[in-house]
């Protein structure tokens, strides 16, 4: 009986539903136990730190350090070992600096965006950081980038110009410029790699791109600030963040109907001097039983959402200024 009690206190932390959230304000990674909402580690990152992913494994997360700005630029991957809860290794990317959007392309290997060099990057973090490829987009402000279900292709959006970037991902090419709209920023890809939502910020909808022609199919309006667009789980829904409105808008994949609007006022906003109302949200991910969560930058906090009945079913107190977020589960 010792000996199972003991066992079970022993769980690796790789093996909790672990939910980490990057705090721009403060430089910090947070580590939250998803059932108890308790932190449970809090780690220092590079210089505003931006976007994060968990490897396909479950045991690593990377953390983009963009840098505070284009003349002082980040340099640098920070990697966290989820079963020790600890920053194992930094990894130097220059030139390709201020990282910003990234993905594991295998246990081994990110993909990034460098907005100093304009650039789809992978690297082997296992090889102390060498750069295997490096695409250029010739578009201005690459900022995130989404993958095909076999790596074999990637759509980067380009928030100057306005545009995403079909690229062959094997061959290192830009297939095709898509104009999108002002200020392209949410990207997303379909779990069936068929749709790739584009928010576009400036001028307030969303581009939905069909990976078979690269070619724009439909553009969803009037969407108050698009900042970021995901896919559920099962593929039927698109989610996007309206920063304007404070909700999250949800439709239907392939009619691109309205289907539900999220209300996100169950957390007040952490400072008056934002001069909102409601709660702004910004990055979102998924949960494995689909639930989605949701940044709310001006709460200080995250919450998650049931993509079943479209409900705030938890909030997770975060640090300041929250941004990229992701999910450790086994």
């Amino acid at each position: 009986m010792f000996t199972a009690t003991l066992a079970s206190l022993l769980l690796l932390p790789a093996q909790n539903p672990t939910l980490l959230v990057l705090n721009k304000a403060e430089n910090t990674v947070w580590l939250i136990h998803m059932d108890t909402g308790k932190v449970v580690a809090k780690l220092p990152t590079g210089s505003n730190p931006n976007e994060v992913a968990v490897s396909p494994d479950g045991f690593t997360a990377a953390i983009s350090d963009m840098g505070p700005r284009p003349q002082d630029p980040g340099k640098t991957l920070t990697l966290v070992d989820l079963k020790t809860w600890k920053i194992c290794k930094t990894v130097n990317i220059e030139p390709h600096s201020m990282p910003h959007g990234i993905t594991w392309v295998s246990n081994k290997r990110i993909g990034f965006t460098s907005h100093t060099t304009d650039s789809v990057v992978e690297v082997d973090v296992e090889s102390s950081g060498n750069i295997s490829r490096a695409i250029q987009t010739e578009q201005k402000g690459t900022h995130l980038a989404v993958f095909n279900p076999d790596f074999t292709k990637s759509y980067a959006v380009n928030a100057f110009s306005g545009s995403v970037s079909a690229i062959d991902f094997k061959s290192g090419k830009v297939i095709k410029q898509i104009p999108t709209g002002a200020r392209a920023e949410g990207i997303s890809i379909s779990p069936d790699g068929k749709w790739v939502a584009c928010g576009n910020l400036g001028s307030n909808d969303v581009s939905i791109i069909s990976t078979d022609s690269n070619a724009i199919t439909h553009t969803i309006p009037k969407i108050g600030g698009p900042i970021r667009t995901i896919f559920t789980k099962d593929g039927k829904h698109l989610a996007v963040s309206s920063i304007e409105s404070g909700s999250l808008e949800v439709y239907e994949t392939g009619k691109w109907t309205k289907v539900a609007s999220v209300e996100l006022k169950q957390k007040p906003i952490a400072n008056p001097q934002y001069g909102t109302q409601w709660p702004i949200p910004m990055n979102l991910a998924l949960r494995k039983n689909g639930n989605l969560l949701v940044v709310l930058v001006t709460s200080h906090a995250v919450a998650e959402v049931d993509t079943k009945t479209w409900k705030v079913v938890k909030t997770f107190d975060t640090g300041g200024l929250p941004d990229g977020i992701a999910v450790s589960e086994p």
